[in-house]
């Protein structure tokens, strides 16, 4: 059983991270993230001026900001933008309370969605889109083998993809911890009404019983028979004495 707060999607420029999770957010009811849209409402401008503005340093420094706060949300979709492949220490860390999908596409595919926009991604060579692409890919390739899971958005309906990462969710039986501390964890709801009956039969592990109160989990309820066996033994003490008294 796994135990995550968010799912967060990575990938390269035009992979459809964005179209995907806005989605996926919607079907779960969970807030959805656009870290480049977060970006550009702390600086006031679009992302192809801040990157043009401060620079490329200064500009992974802003975003990676951005990621590690909204990696601390509960149920919330994070896409994170694309201009750079993630660095691997910090796939690693946002493991820890995310679900990390790598969402890719063919090299065909995301050339027709760059084109939409042209001047809209900041290190694009829009003289050779191609050419940057294919290098963009490239550089991916380990990125995405540090994944949990990699979706391909080339072809197929987008709610056949959201299916597919529910199924995902469902056979590894992946938790999300809700916004509420007093909230028990519940599984990712599936489209499929069999998963839904099996679900409500689910009952948490041992490593999840035994989170310290106030983490948003049950107390063990061993420890609550030792506190109610305690307590009736020190009253049976306490009648015991009052008797022979």
């Amino acid at each position: 059983m796994i135990i995550k707060r968010n799912i967060i999607l990575i990938g390269s420029m035009g992979s459809g991270k964005s179209h995907f999770g806005r989605n996926l957010a919607e079907m779960k009811n969970w807030q959805f993230v656009d870290t480049d849209r977060v970006l550009e409402g702390r600086f006031g401008l679009p992302i192809a001026e801040i990157f043009k503005k401060i620079g490329e340093k200064a500009f992974k420094k802003a975003e990676l900001d951005v990621l590690k706060k909204v990696s601390m949300y509960h149920e919330a979709v994070i896409s994170v933008g694309g201009n750079f492949p993630i660095e691997l220490k910090t796939l690693r860390a946002l493991r820890k309370y995310s679900y990390i999908i790598g969402i890719r596409a063919a090299q065909f595919r995301i050339v027709s969605r760059v084109n939409r926009k042209i001047g809209k991604r900041p290190t694009m060579d829009y003289d050779d889109v191609s050419g940057y692409v294919h290098s963009m890919m490239q550089l991916w390739k380990p990125v995405y083998k540090k994944c949990d899971y990699v979706l391909d958005t080339t072809n197929g309906r987008t709610e056949d993809l959201m299916q597919v990462i529910e199924d995902v969710f469902y056979n590894e039986e992946v938790l999300f911890k809700t916004r509420k501390l007093d909230s028990k964890p519940k599984k990712s709801k599936s489209l499929d009404i069999k998963a839904k009956s099996i679900q409500s039969n689910l009952i948490p592990s041992k490593s999840i019983q035994q989170h310290k109160e106030g983490e948003g989990y049950e107390k063990s309820s061993r420890f609550n028979k030792r506190r109610r066996r305690t307590w009736h033994e020190c009253s049976h003490k306490s009648n015991h004495k009052k008797g022979n008294s």
